[in-house]
């Protein structure tokens, strides 16, 4: 992954938006059958947060939000952003949390005041484009995905995600160069393979189909048992189909 501008692109940053990778692969398999801003507060000037408390709620916030926990992640989390309206890791994780309770507007929101405070934030351009996809809003996510690509031209997730919402468009030939081109950046990523088995298998190379989905078993299904579950039944019905 690149360096971004902002300091809260940190790995943390980074692993939340690897995290939203598999939720958007498992969308790509329906494939197969298939902005709401908070007012500003008025009456007069705010007294200056507390740091400490404003921690306090994004530290809460966080461990909400890994334990699967999304509507008290959501609480913590916009408490911190009611003290601290200008803190780039509070609307990241803010979007992160609204995006898993499925509130993808509020996500976009979200999203978009980290790009007010930091505006090359390549994670929040990618999470964003995430949420833009799960609304079925594939232009507007790959736009997204691209303005990433612009600042962060080898950053393979980014170029996964845009071949996933362009397998979703059905434009083959630009998702296909997508994902060989995220292959290529980093051959450990493995959603791309899913991505190309699902490709493969739309296009009817049964053989490459087979073998992508195979390689995504190999180092992929600690990730997401869907996923996995998922990749197993097409290679049933790949192999049954000899």
């Amino acid at each position: 992954m690149s360096e971004h501008e902002s300091s809260g692109a940190t790995s943390a940053g980074r692993g939340a938006r690897r995290w939203l990778l598999i939720g958007m692969m498992i969308v790509v398999i329906g494939l197969i059958v298939l902005i709401v801003v908070a007012g500003r507060m008025g009456g007069g000037e705010r007294p200056a947060a507390d740091a400490e408390e404003v921690q306090a709620y994004l530290d809460a916030g966080r461990e909400a939000l890994a334990a699967g926990e999304f509507v008290r992640a959501i609480e913590q989390l916009e408490r911190a952003a009611e003290l601290a309206p200008d803190n780039r890791d509070v609307h990241f994780l803010l979007g992160n949390a609204y995006t898993r309770h499925q509130e993808f507007e509020k996500a976009v929101a979200a999203y978009q005041r980290v790009l007010e405070l930091v505006p090359n934030d390549v994670d929040a351009l990618a999470n964003m484009g995430v949420a833009y996809y799960q609304m079925g809003r594939l232009e507007e996510a790959i736009a997204q995905f691209q303005a990433g690509l612009a600042l962060a031209p080898e950053d393979a997730d980014l170029h996964y995600l845009l071949g996933a919402a362009q397998l979703q468009l059905g434009d083959l030939v630009s998702a296909r160069q997508s994902f060989e081109r995220a292959k290529d950046l980093n051959p450990d990523l493995p959603e791309v393979y899913f991505g190309l088995g699902m490709l493969d298998k739309l296009e009817g190379r049964r053989e490459e189909a087979i073998a992508n989905f195979e390689r995504f078993l190999e180092i992929g299904p600690g990730q997401d048992k869907r996923a996995a579950d998922e990749a197993r039944r097409q290679l049933e019905e790949l192999k049954a189909s000899q």
